[in-house]
Order: structure tokens, then C-alpha cells, then sequence
């Protein structure tokens, strides 16, 4: 039951989130949706600056790190720039960046990739052929995350705004989930003979190995 219910609760996260980023987009897309700026504005840097300060060593230099953030924000936003934009482009670099570091830092020196590790969790030892795997699997996701920054980056700088806020507010999670399901059925052909787990299995791993998502529980 208790299961359930977190599941539950993540479920309704994530559904919040995504109908945040798409006000968002209509915020930045419409003139007729502007008036939700001003609740928008300072959603997405408090929440996350308040996993980040939950999750960091030093509380004290996140918390100030952050309330500098938002504090540009608000700037940009009384300037007449869009702080709005900054509002979510910052969590998405912030976001990707993490994810980026900590599979990224896995690949160095004699260090298991962070998805051989991931594997080695769900299904104990593994062939030759499924660790070259999954060290090559990490490094595409690396390329992957690498890949979004650099793109919003790209759009920001070059597009028009309501391209920019496309990609990073609208279609932010349908390609990581096209990503995961291009993975999981080019897996599915090329390693057919080697068991599969659940997603749900390969969660619980990736939280228990993450160094980030330890410290945020144990706090």
C-alpha cells in the first residue's frame, strides 16, 4: 500500500510538471496567456533550488547560489527581458548537467560505468558482450544529455523564442521517452537472450547508486 501510494504521489509530480511547462510554453508562445508570469516566474527555481540545498553538503553556498538565480530572474523580468525564459531554461541546463556529471564521471579511469553498475544491481553478473554494452549505452546517454543543453543553448540563441520554449518546456520529455523506448527495443532485437527487468527495478538501482539521490533521502 505504502509502495502505492509513493507511486502515486511521483505520478502526480510528474503530471504537475508538465502541465507547469506547458503553461509555461503559453505564457512565452501567447500574449493572451502573460498573466500567468507572474505565478510562473519563481516556480521552477525555488523548487529546485530547494532539492538541490536538500540534497548538497553545503546548504549555505546552494541556498546562495540559488537565491542569486532567482533573484536574475527577477531582474531580467523588470528589464523587459524574459525571466520567464530564464526561469525554465535554467532548471533544464541545471537538470541536464547533473545527470550529465554523474554519468559522465563514471566513465574515467577505472571506474564502472554508472549503467554497467545499474545492470550489475538488477541481474548480478554479466557477459563480456552486455558490459561493452552498457559502457557504451552510458556513453550515449552522456551524448544525450550533453546533446540538450547544447541544442537549448542553440535555440536560444538563434530561434525565436517560442522555438526555444517548444523544445525545452514541450518537448523535453517525449524525446527522452522516445530515447528510452529506442533503447529498449534496439536492446530488446540485439540482446534478446539477455533477461530484461522492469522499469520500476532499474529505478530503485539507479536511486540506491546515485550519490545525489542518496544524500537527498538521507536528509
Amino acid at each position: 500500500m505504502a509502495g502505492e501510494e509513493g507511486w502515486t504521489a511521483k505520478t502526480v509530480v510528474f503530471l504537475g510538471i508538465v502541465v507547469v511547462e506547458a503553461l509555461a510554453h503559453l505564457a512565452l508562445d501567447d500574449e493572451r496567456f502573460a498573466g500567468l508570469s507572474l505565478v510562473l516566474l519563481l516556480l521552477p527555481p525555488v523548487v529546485v533550488g530547494y532539492l538541490v540545498v536538500r540534497a548538497a553538503g553545503n546548504r549555505l553556498l546552494w541556498a546562495a547560489v540559488f537565491a542569486a538565480i532567482s533573484a536574475g530572474i527577477l531582474l531580467a523580468e523588470h528589464a523587459g527581458s524574459s525571466g520567464l525564459a530564464m526561469a525554465y531554461g535554467v532548471p533544464h541546463a541545471v537538470v541536464y548537467l547533473i545527470l550529465l556529471w554523474l554519468f559522465g564521471r563514471t566513465l574515467s579511469g577505472d571506474n564502472e560505468p554508472l549503467i554497467t553498475r545499474l545492470a550489475r544491481g538488477v541481474h548480478g553478473s554479466m557477459p563480456a558482450e552486455m558490459v561493452a554494452y552498457t559502457r557504451n549505452l552510458t556513453v550515449v546517454w552522456c551524448v544525450f544529455f550533453a546533446g540538450q543543453i547544447v541544442v537549448s543553448g542553440l535555440l536560444l540563441a538563434l530561434a525565436p523564442m517560442h522555438v526555444w520554449s517548444l523544445f525545452v518546456n514541450v518537448l523535453n520529455f517525449p524525446i527522452l521517452a522516445l530515447t528510452f523506448i529506442g533503447e529498449y527495443a534496439y536492446r530488446s532485437i540485439r540482446h534478446r537472450d539477455f533477461p530484461r527487468s522492469s522499469i520500476v527495478r532499474a529505478i530503485q538501482v539507479f536511486r540506491a547508486n546515485s550519490p545525489f539521490l542518496k544524500n537527498a533521502r538521507s536528509r
